[in-house]
């Protein structure tokens, strides 16, 4: 099978999930005898090309736009299979201002549409026709595994890399604010941080691989503070090398996960939410030991049966 991506992130840098995610996919996919295109010839297309943004993105070498589906569907004439992975939203987001629409226009050009959470399908509803699933992030079963459980005393950490507002500074500011007072609490966090002071907060510079793991199993409580994400792979790494999870509740697609520990609806209740999680902390880390199953190999597998289908109905 000749599967053409619309985007080529580059690898062996920090990155977001979407980016983890094709590289990770383009592997499995490699490893099962698919060749994998990142450019398209109309005169020798591939077999199904697989979208994962309407936009033309520099940063994430997506090349393929909504402009070329359109292009190749109306004026061409050409059928060839397409799926849409759907991995964000709009508002509250800062996102232009056809990007929902193009999201959704897409979708419906679509074969088949998959939504990383049912926080990002709800948030799109009965707009999208085109036959659908559900399939949430995961990670890498290999790099981000379980640590040893040991809770000695309150380690947080967290790491994004963006800085944008949504993903839980006010949050953070106050809790950094908040541990001078708690000289027995340790916080670490990686990545992208805006401009204002951290005093207690300990800052690590964006990193991936091991020295990322490394530096998250420092900690024993996973804390995010970001709100709608679609379906964010920070946290999810963060639980899988067994991290129990203090969420906001406004988080989207991490309510997938509250089965790994509680969510706090404002600074205040972070407090109190803290307290109880470490009061329960060996049950979440049992929980995550016994149950949790987000890994890419599993998710992977889910893609790559939708492929083949799709592909065999058109042969």
């Amino acid at each position: 099978m000749r599967i053409c991506f619309s985007a080529s992130p580059p690898e062996n840098v920090p990155a977001g999930g979407g980016a983890k995610f094709i590289i990770g996919f383009k592997k499995y996919l490699t490893e099962r005898g698919c060749t994998i295109e990142n450019g398209f010839d109309v005169n020798n297309p591939p077999d199904l090309i697989f979208m994962v943004d309407p936009r033309r993105l520099q940063y994430s070498r997506n090349w393929l736009t909504i402009e070329h589906i359109r292009y190749m569907q109306d004026k061409l004439k050409m059928d060839i299979p397409i799926i849409h992975r759907l991995n964000d939203i709009g508002e509250p987001k800062d996102r232009p201002k056809n990007y929902v629409p193009n999201m959704i226009e897409l979708a419906n050009r679509s074969t088949c549409a998959i939504y990383v959470s049912e926080f990002v399908k709800n948030y799109y509803g009965d707009v999208i026709k085109a036959p659908s699933h559900v399939i949430h992030n995961g990670v890498d079963e290999e790099l981000f595994t379980l640590k040893e459980y040991e809770f000695d005393k309150i380690r947080l950490v967290t790491h994004h890399w963006s800085n944008n507002a949504l993903k839980g500074w006010d949050i953070y500011e106050q809790i950094d604010k908040w541990l001078d007072d708690r000289k027995d609490i340790e916080f670490f966090f990686i990545g992208k941080t805006p401009d204002i002071p951290l005093k207690n907060i300990k800052v690590f510079p964006p990193t991936h691989g091991i020295e990322m793991v490394n530096i998250m199993k420092k900690a024993n409580i996973y804390v995010t503070a970001s709100r709608y994400e679609p379906c964010g792979n920070h946290y999810i790494e963060g639980v899988a090398c067994g991290l129990p999870l203090l969420y906001h509740k406004e988080g989207g697609g991490v309510l997938s996960m509250s089965e790994y520990g509680l969510g706090y609806k404002n600074f205040e209740d972070f407090k109190t939410q803290l307290e109880n999680i470490s009061l329960q902390h060996e049950q979440y880390y049992d929980t995550i030991k016994n149950k949790f199953n987000f890994y890419h190999n599993v998710i992977f597998e889910k893609y790559y049966t939708i492929i083949k289908n799709i592909i065999n109905e058109v042969n």
